[in-house]
């Protein structure tokens, strides 16, 4: 029997990046609650030991195509390539659907991505071979009996196995081959391992870093925030301008010829078969799986050691201030058993911000978001109960479940036109991409695009002139590969294809103007409009320069920058481990924040922002207790193997004689 993981593998580690992606906006809008907090640490977790998984994808076993780059002679595939950029987009597309967009892929650079990816695992192999590292078959059959894809009540399943290569159109070997590959780069890194070992200072260090906290008084005002008084004349205009003569350089222009080919033109041609979508159903089997699906409550009271006076050793404060959570926890309960409004307890008494003003509804969330803790309460629940305070890493929490969605698999019959909306764009672009090539080979042998378009009932169209800086054409939009073709064609010449999913270009440059200056009467607005900001700037940084100075010696922040007409905000406690709230993460301010005393001034400039800001408190962490230090130790560890390995990585690459054909990306 021949057998690999790599689909599997790889599909997992996409779907992981995924939830990142999507999770990015929650966060940003709810960052301090708990259930984000909670859902970050998932993230962080589902991330370690993928690294060797992520590059499983795709054998060596692939044919056809041209070769799109070399790692030290050994060849990677056009095909390759192309199956793994096109397997990455497929799964970020059917996360995202009609908000995945090609803007999206070159913002994520999932091209760059592929093919660094392949790179490395190529380069990772090749030194796997010079170690003489080897996996029989043996080991690659172990392997493979053992993926859970495969079992059957805790059994392999041959039948299992037999129908997964099946649908994923491999041959046992080029399956064995894949996962013959993730075996050595595990045995290669096992090798490698170093003998980290974390220093009672690095311990020490990273325990302050998260637990010691300083709070802020601080003032910040734009560059335009103090505005000149100089007055502008016609020569003030006119120095101003032949001193600053290249600001207002008009840059080359040209002006080009393209053909459009939209790929959701051709869907509407299309009609999948039903053997079609019945294949593209068993091959997706697992997209159409739906999780269990909770939608559940809490009330969160955090552990709070801060709170705790006296003289008083960190455990000793711990665990007065669990017991203190606890009371106050089954205090509340009491509460809710007696008939009080679950909501109202949560408002006013859930140190959960994000979900307290909602009543403490946490919405609908898939089985896997929360820690084990709260999940298994959940799972002792029924819809209405309450449960008893549960004890997690964040507090204790009382959970009202409201109702739960068991696990399970969409018909057929559910998705079928979505299905078959999927295998039209997958057929469209397909077509597409041929389309556009044989217009691109047309108007390759004799330069008239015109001709070649028409061929396939299709037209092209003219731009005006635009530059590298301001490409504002409104059929193109914002399509950087579009750009960047048509500035490095010389004139009269017909580029290479422009293939993404949604649009395809072909485009020609017609006209060419050179960089020049104009004169200043044509730009005679955005010169003083220049000139007036230059102004401000002036004015602000001098006024930020003499609150700097007032400020020396005087301890009333809150006097001084009154009389500027500014303002004075207030953080809570936050650690160097965390971002500034209110100010962002900003790593000269939050460092020099923590070398101060308390009642000291410190300022920043970044870029148009000025900062004066005083240190009002400090909290001191003291030490970690034994299970902290357990912790950190394993974190400096990982992180300090993780490094090291990373830099042999990078050291082998830096070595390696690597050759890309950019034309094939």
């Amino acid at each position: 029997m021949r057998f690999s993981l790599a689909f599997y593998s790889i599909e997992g580690f996409i779907n992981e990046h995924n939830q990142v992606v999507l999770m990015l906006s929650i966060i940003r809008e709810h960052a301090d609650s708990w259930m984000i907090k909670a859902i970050l640490w998932l993230i962080i977790f589902a991330f370690v030991g993928t690294i060797f998984y992520s590059w499983g994808m795709g054998g060596s076993t692939s044919s056809g195509g041209g070769v799109i780059a070399t790692v030290n002679g050994q060849k990677i595939l056009q095909a390759e390539y192309e199956r793994n950029f096109n397997n990455l987009v497929n799964l970020y597309r059917q996360q995202f659907r009609s908000q995945f967009s090609n803007d999206m892929i070159k913002k994520l650079d999932l091209k760059n991505q592929t093919l660094q990816g392949l790179i490395q695992k190529k380069i990772l192999l090749i030194e796997a071979n010079k170690q003489n590292i080897r996996v029989s078959d043996e080991e690659v059959i172990s392997h493979i009996k053992k993926l859970p894809s495969f079992q059957d009540d805790k059994k392999f399943s041959e039948p299992a196995y037999r129908n997964y290569i099946k649908i994923q159109r491999l041959t046992p070997g080029e399956f064995e081959e894949s996962q013959r590959e993730i075996l050595l780069l595990e045995k290669l890194e096992k090798l490698f391992r170093t003998h980290s070992k974390a220093t009672k200072s690095e311990i020490l260090k990273e325990f302050s870093n998260q637990e010691d906290k300083v709070k802020l008084e601080y003032v910040r005002f734009t560059s335009d925030h103090f505005t000149s008084e100089i007055k502008i004349t016609d020569q003030t205009l006119k120095d101003f301008f032949q001193a600053n003569k290249t600001q207002f350089e008009i840059p080359p222009q040209i002006r080009v010829k393209y053909v459009k080919i939209e790929s959701k033109d051709y869907e509407s041609q299309i009609e999948p078969r039903d053997e079609d979508i019945e294949d593209h159903y068993q091959t997706k089997i697992a997209d159409f799986q739906v999780k269990k699906k909770y939608k559940a409550s809490h009330i969160l009271i955090n552990l709070k050691p801060s709170e705790i006076e006296g003289d008083l050793s960190e455990e000793e404060k711990r665990k007065q201030a669990d017991k203190k959570a606890k009371l106050k926890s089954n205090e509340l309960l009491e509460k809710l058993n007696k008939g009080a409004d679950f909501g109202e307890i949560a408002k006013k008494h859930s140190d959960d911000s994000a979900s307290g003003i909602n009543g403490g509804g946490l919405g609908e969330f898939p089985k896997g978001t929360m820690v084990s803790a709260f999940e298994k309460a959940l799972d002792n629940l029924k819809p209405g109960e309450i449960s008893k305070p549960i004890l997690s890493r964040f507090g204790y929490h009382i959970i009202k479940l409201e109702s739960v969605e068991e696990k399970r698999l969409k018909p057929l019959n559910e998705v079928k036109n979505e299905i078959i909306q999927s295998l039209k764009e997958i057929k469209a672009r397909q077509r597409v991409k041929r389309i556009i090539k044989r217009i691109h080979m047309a108007a390759q042998q004799d330069g008239n695009l015109d001709k070649a378009a028409d061929g396939h009932q299709l037209k092209t169209t003219e731009t005006t002139f635009f530059s590298k800086k301001n490409h504002n054409i409104p059929e193109i939009g914002d399509q950087p590969e579009f750009f960047k073709t048509a500035f490095i064609l010389g004139k009269n010449k017909v580029g290479e294809p422009i293939i993404t999913p949604e649009v395809s270009y072909i485009l020609k440059v017609i006209e060419e103007k050179p960089k020049y200056i104009p004169e200043l009467r044509k730009v005679q607005q955005k010169v003083k409009d220049a000139l007036i900001e230059s102004n401000n700037k002036t004015a602000t940084l001098k006024k930020f320069e003499e609150l700097k100075e007032s400020l020396k010696g005087n301890k009333d922040l809150e006097k001084i920058v009154k009389s500027y007409g500014l303002s004075i905000s207030n953080t809570p406690f936050f650690s160097k481990s965390e971002s500034i709230p209110g100010i962002g993460n900003i790593e000269q301010i939050k460092e020099n924040s923590f070398a101060m005393k308390t009642g000291e001034f410190g300022s920043a400039q970044v870029r148009e922002r000025f900062y004066l800001y005083k240190l009002v408190d400090i909290e001191k962490s003291g030490a970690p207790d034994p299970e902290q230090t357990k912790q950190i130790t394993n974190k400096i560890k990982t992180e300090k193997k993780r490094q090291a390995f990373q830099e042999w990585i990078d050291n082998l690459k830096a070595g390696a004689e690597i050759l890309v054909d950019k034309t094939l990306l």
